[in-house]
């Protein structure tokens, strides 16, 4: 049996080039030892995924070669659900679904050793220019109260909220920088307020959570109730002098900026940790007032964390634990929209790049539509 993978591949020098091709043609007769191939069902394109490809393309963190493509393209890596379809590993069977980091292609061949109960991981050799934990496959048949019928919501938020679990886990660790006040740009978006939902429940005592968004999305913002405060762009000036941590989701230069000339000294630390808005990146820090600003790592906080437990795996089950509850309640917020049609999923990507869709939308690329589209 034949699988032919058609993938999704962009431009790190122009993003908005973007196109389906055809990729490598499975032969499932023929896997070695070990390999596996996944049908791979649904993706969550977010904000975050965005940022991979921003990360990727500046070399900070090395996820455009996750998944090898044509010469001047790459495949941004996505997060989401997909199907064994074939398998030469004795702990894995055809039929298994896999939550995990996936590319935006319609089959994807691996090879997987550190089998468990609860999980697996590619140790494939392009696999090894990022974190292990970006390897690991949940086995979600195994996970406790797990159903399809929240892969949908599990996609968009699992991964953004494990990178809000690992913002809380970092600025615990530093005690806050003994600051009051946490201010996270981007509010709307879904790392930002997951962020935002742990600090407002778990450490209210300690600090207080400010949102900064567009005044287009202020409404939303403030309905899902993540933040103590919420103002927009145009209302920096009323954010309180007082002692203060940074956390640049948005990635805007300019936002950036007038933050730091409204509290200079006052920012105990200043972090971008992504870039939702992808054309306004890469602006010289360095005149800035207060510290200037620094990449904050995911991966460079997950190898902290590793350090005090030798079991990637366990992070994705803490992770879980705590994604629940706001699970539950982002699915009264977040209206999901399939596209399942090359063009539409091409469409999609450019509105997401352009700024067009709303902070309610979740969007979800439906990749067995793209197999039913596209044949050779």
């Amino acid at each position: 049996m034949k699988y032919q993978s058609h993938d999704f591949i962009f431009n790190p020098d122009d993003f908005r080039d973007s196109k389906f091709v055809s990729g490598v043609n499975y032969e499932a007769d023929g896997l070695a030892d070990g390999e596996v191939i996944i049908e791979i069902d649904r993706l969550a394109l977010t904000a975050n995924t965005i940022s991979y490809g921003i990360a990727g393309k500046s070399g900070l963190i090395r996820y455009l070669e996750s998944f090898p493509a044509p010469q001047g393209y790459a495949r941004m890596p996505f997060w989401g659900f997909g199907n064994i379809v074939a398998s030469a590993h004795p702990e894995l069977s055809a039929g298994e679904r896999l939550y995990g980091f996936y590319p935006p292609s319609t089959y994807l061949l691996t090879k997987m050793d550190k089998v468990k109960p609860t999980s697996c991981r590619d140790m494939s050799p392009c696999r090894k220019s990022i974190p292990t934990f970006y390897s690991e496959y949940a086995r979600v048949a195994a996970e406790p109260g797990y159903s399809t019928e929240f892969d949908d919501m599990q996609s968009l938020l699992r991964p953004v909220i494990s990178t809000s679990f690992l913002l809380e886990n970092f600025i615990t660790r530093h005690e806050f920088y003994d600051a009051r006040n946490v201010i996270i740009t981007s509010a709307s978006s879904k790392t930002a307020f997951g962020f935002g939902h742990f600090l407002v429940n778990n450490h209210a005592n300690r600090c207080k959570a400010i949102g900064l968004t567009s005044a287009g999305n202020k409404d939303f913002v403030e309905k899902i109730a993540c933040y103590d405060q919420v103002l927009t762009y145009d209302d920096v000036e009323m954010l309180p002098k007082e002692p203060s941590v940074l956390f640049d989701m948005a990635g805007n230069s300019t936002v950036r900026g007038a933050i730091h000339d409204h509290l200079g000294e006052q920012i105990a630390y200043s972090g971008t940790v992504g870039a939702t808005h992808w054309e306004s990146v890469g602006a010289d820090d360095a005149a800035l007032p207060g510290p200037r600003p620094v990449f904050w790592s995911g991966p460079d906080e997950i190898a902290h964390l590793e350090l005090e437990s030798d079991d990637p795996a366990q992070m994705l089950n803490l992770i879980s634990a705590r994604m629940g509850g706001l699970m539950l309640e982002a699915s009264q917020w977040l209206t999901v929209t399939h596209f399942s049609s090359p063009e539409d999923i091409k469409a999609a990507y450019t509105d997401m790049l352009d700024s067009k869709m709303t902070a309610e939308q979740g969007i979800i690329f439906d990749l067995r539509g793209v197999r039913a589209n596209l044949t050779d």
